[in-house]
């Protein structure tokens, strides 16, 4: 049907925001605690279909069992790469081979917080629509530039928006407080299993990695993420 769930007065209010289409609305007066659904959510707009139920029923079709003041069906958008002329991007985050939903939804946050302009899901191994993506996001899903395409499609469109592109690998040959960054660049952060394959060892312009001195041989992929961000941010927003 082309629709997705999402839960919740922030993430309903966050869709709402940023102009997505919500074809209906479901929520409980029992949990509103007396206030309207209009005072509620604001900025509902009145050609969305509503339905007032019972809390029990709101538990019945919340995830996990949990009553949700308010639960929407929301239309998928298109993800497809933009025309790359005059988009002005500084900063691109390319997820390759992203397997978990929760690891997504967090990322997202992640690159809104550390000014990434776009996140481009490169042949994603996740449903962008899961309601872990949504959740785990904190209401970050709607508003970020979220793209996707398959390797090569999302190598000639950074060529084409004229990005450096860099990989990260825990077998890359320099450190991150080493290399230099500037801008405009795409940053490419491998899969949680396999890193980054054959593909993009060959197509980018440097490898990089994060030093570790425990017994750990790797990070979290939000964690990694956050990590290579704040020193690209570190080198050149710093010092603007």
């Amino acid at each position: 049907m082309g629709l997705f769930i999402v839960e919740g007065k922030r993430e309903i209010e966050a869709m709402l925001s940023s102009g997505k289409f919500i074809e209906e609305l479901y929520f409980s007066n029992e949990l509103l605690d007396g206030i309207s659904i209009a005072q509620f959510l604001p900025n509902l707009n009145e050609k969305i279909t509503t339905f007032d139920l019972s809390q029990l029923a709101m538990n019945k079709i919340s995830y996990r069992n949990q009553a949700k003041d308010a639960v929407g069906l929301v239309k998928v958008w298109d993800l497809a790469l933009p025309n790359s002329h005059n988009l002005g991007l500084e900063l691109v985050l390319v997820l390759d081979e992203i397997e978990k939903p929760g690891n997504l939804g967090a990322i997202l946050r992640t690159a809104d917080a550390m000014g990434v302009d776009a996140v481009v899901l490169s042949d994603s191994c996740v449903d962008f629509f899961n309601p872990n993506v949504v959740r785990s996001s904190m209401g970050l899903f709607a508003s970020m530039p979220v793209f996707s395409g398959t390797k090569e499609n999302v190598f000639h469109w950074l060529n084409e928006s004229k990005l450096k592109v860099l990989g990260t690998s825990s077998k890359g040959t320099e450190f991150i407080h080493n290399f230099t960054f500037d801008k405009p660049a795409a940053i490419v952060m491998g899969s949680e299993s396999h890193g980054l394959g054959s593909f993009w060892a060959k197509n980018i312009s440097g490898m990089i990695s994060i030093p570790l001195y425990g017994r750990a041989s790797s990070l979290n992929l939000n964690c990694a993420t956050a990590c290579v961000l704040m020193e690209f941010n570190r080198q050149t927003k710093c010092t603007d």
